[in-house]
């Protein structure tokens, strides 16, 4: 893999291989060691600089912490937005599916790489919205990954995000398979040893499959040191879940 960097302030960003990384180094006043990583996939919609406030809490616990632009956002995108957000509603099962097995697939290089450029710490994945959705499915493919965080995310690919009302249009078999190998729902046994927290929010319907989720896992389970930890907040409709200091409190200090 090859990383080009142009270092920025108060942050760095490279480009590994075409996964376009953002990240901030904890102590850099110091020169003290980082005692972790986290990895933190952005919601639908957000570019990786939008993650900055963000990146600025997790550096402030002494982590580094990375983040990425997914599939088709940011120095990604093939089109505006808005004409991304009318694909999905027009073809959600074929495009959207599509974006998150393409941007699941990055995140064991983007853990490698890290990994090797900041030593092997303990290694958090978490993420927002569908960034959540990535993070879970993508943990079970990274080896000794210290815990999850899904923040409004769900299990399920059928869950359907905030905007999106049907499941519209039909999987090629690019995004079937995607689905099949990587959904989280389908491989709960894969979970059964890890630690996860899922944050979610009263009125949120995206998150009722993660209790059906919760209940695959506890099945296959067997006095592991796994654990799965649920903070449940108010209603997300008057918040801006993209203002981290929301739900970053309970993230900081959840003991999964």
């Amino acid at each position: 893999m090859t990383a080009s960097i142009h270092y920025l302030r108060p942050y760095h960003e490279a480009r590994l291989d075409d996964i376009p990384l953002i990240w901030k180094q904890p102590n850099a006043e110091t020169g003290e060691s980082p005692t972790g990583i986290t990895i933190h996939i952005p919601d639908f919609g957000q570019r990786r600089e939008d993650t900055v406030q963000l990146l600025e809490l997790i550096a402030g616990t002494g982590r580094v912490a990375v983040s990425l632009d997914l599939h088709r956002h940011g120095a990604r995108r093939d089109r505006d937005f808005p004409e991304l957000v009318d694909a999905v509603r027009e073809d959600y099962a074929r495009v959207l599916w599509t974006l998150l097995g393409e941007t699941i697939l990055d995140l064991p290089t983007i853990a490698t790489w890290a990994r090797h450029r900041f030593g092997h710490l303990p290694l958090t994945i978490e993420g927002l919205g569908l960034g959540g959705d990535i993070a879970l499915a993508a943990a079970r493919m990274i080896s000794d990954v210290d815990d999850v965080t899904v923040i409004g995310g769900s299990a399920s690919w059928a869950a359907l995000l905030p905007g999106f009302e049907t499941l519209t249009g039909r999987p090629d078999t690019r995004a079937q398979v995607f689905r099949q190998i990587l959904e989280p729902m389908a491989h709960a046994g894969d979970y059964a040893n890890m630690r996860i927290h899922f944050v979610r929010f009263h009125d949120d319907d995206r998150c009722d499959a993660n209790d059906r989720f919760k209940s695959l896992v506890l099945n296959h389970a067997q006095g592991g040191g796994g654990q799965i930890v649920t903070t449940t907040l108010r209603s997300a409709r008057a918040m801006d879940l993209h203002d981290a200091s929301v739900w970053w409190p309970h993230v900081a200090s959840h003991a999964a």
